[in-house]
């Protein structure tokens, strides 16, 4: 039994395995803006709209003071695989940034950003292109 716990608890943390295949990852940098104002620390999810050969590839970033991402795959602001992506948005004030499991306060944006199908939002990301789009979101 401790053998088991002992995988499951290695495969939660940090890089994915050796024999994971990694796609090949192109950078990718966007901003979020709320109401025409920069959305500092906002959560940004991509989720392929095309099946992945890879499994379950999302590219994720946080947003900084001036609503500016980078997508993270597997290591800080690397890119992501090339192709179109569904984006969900979520933003949260963080209430106590000094602990070790960080609690959020009330979502800021409406649900429909955080759902797939009501988001409306959409990227594609290009070999050798380094767009930065602006998702440009409402508070209502």
């Amino acid at each position: 039994m401790k053998r088991v716990l002992i995988v499951l608890l290695t495969f939660g943390c940090g890089s994915p395995p050796a024999d994971v295949p990694k796609a090949e990852l192109h950078l990718f940098s966007g901003i979020v803006q709320v109401d025409g104002k920069p959305a500092n620390g906002a959560q940004v999810s991509m989720h392929p709209v095309e099946n992945s050969t890879l499994g379950v590839v999302t590219p994720n970033g946080v947003t900084d003071e001036n609503g500016l991402f980078a997508l993270t795959t597997y290591k800080p602001a690397d890119g992501a695989p090339a192709g179109k992506y569904k984006v969900t948005v979520s933003w949260s004030d963080v209430t106590n940034a000094t602990s070790s499991e960080p609690e959020t306060g009330p979502e800021k944006l409406p649900k429909r950003y955080q759902d797939l199908a009501l988001s409306g939002l959409e990227v594609e990301v290009k070999a050798g292109v380094m767009d930065s789009p602006v998702l440009e979101l409402t508070s209502r």
